[in-house]
């Protein structure tokens, strides 16, 4: 039997809570996550533990990681792993989350929409210079552009519906914040 699986996401920006919720149920099975993976989560065989799971997004300094996962580990919960910006944390089912209201739950897709909004915009300029340059250029460099323009529309979408992904969350949590004001 092999030791090691790989969960597939659809994207933190559509299901984080679904994740997190999966990774829980996957941990009561015995399957532990170890890592993030491209758009999904590394797991590995051990003993079966009641866990919950929650994302944070914060860009992080060599220097701050000691500081920032010590002040989570005093509210309960345990760093599991990180990539780039993204640390995931697991804790006991009855500990306190880690985003408990909805502005804070605001700040971190705020922060989330920052990193993703850069991203899905340098795409979509490179996929408009291509464009222009599909539509202008001739011979050598209008086939380049085309196949530039193709590879980049492949990257450009994701990252659109990404961003898009992020603020429909933070305009659910706004309505939420808006109802208990």
């Amino acid at each position: 039997m092999r030791n090691k699986r790989y969960m597939p996401s659809i994207g933190l920006a559509f299901s984080e809570a679904r994740d997190m919720k999966k990774l829980s149920e996957k941990a009561a099975k015995g399957w532990h996550l170890k890592r993030l993976r491209f758009a999904g989560y590394g797991l590995e065989k051990g003993e079966p533990e009641e866990a919950v799971f929650n994302i944070d997004y914060r860009k992080l300094r060599k220097d701050e990681e000691a500081e920032y996962f010590t002040l989570f580990a005093y509210g309960g919960w345990t760093h599991v792993c990180s990539s780039t910006n993204m640390h995931i944390f697991k804790a006991a089912p009855e500990t306190t989350p880690i985003y408990s209201d909805a502005e804070s739950s605001i700040d971190k897709l705020a922060r989330l929409a920052k990193s993703v909004n850069l991203v899905a915009s340098i795409a979509l300029a490179i996929t408009m210079v291509l464009w222009i340059f599909m539509i202008f250029a001739s011979g050598t460099i209008q086939h380049i552009a085309e196949q530039g323009f193709t590879y980049s529309i492949i990257f450009t979408v994701p990252a659109l519906m990404t961003s898009g992904g992020v603020y429909y969350h933070m305009w659910k949590n706004l309505r939420l914040k808006s109802k208990h004001i």
